[in-house]
């Protein structure tokens, strides 16, 4: 995959601890940087696919939708003959 410059500011505090980390566990900055935003946006698009699944099950449906599914999924009860 082709890779492109990206530069952004950070706070300090971040920063040191990125190249302590990377000090201590033998990581490229950018191989560590390049996981965590795959990551956070990962995460991100599962909680907008999750928000927009919830308004979609949550939106206002009519008695006559929610009864014909529900007369739909019933199953026809099967009377029981015990021969004796």
């Amino acid at each position: 995959m082709k890779s492109v410059t990206f530069a952004t500011k950070l706070p300090e505090d971040l920063t040191a601890s990125l190249h302590d980390l990377c000090q201590r566990l033998g990581l490229k900055k950018s191989a560590l940087v390049e996981a965590a935003l795959r990551e956070k946006i990962e995460e991100l698009m599962d909680a907008h696919d999750l928000r927009e699944a919830v308004d979609e099950e949550s939106r206002f449906h009519s008695w006559a939708s929610v009864k014909n599914g529900l007369l739909q999924k019933r199953t026809p009860i099967r009377s029981s003959t015990k021969s004796k």
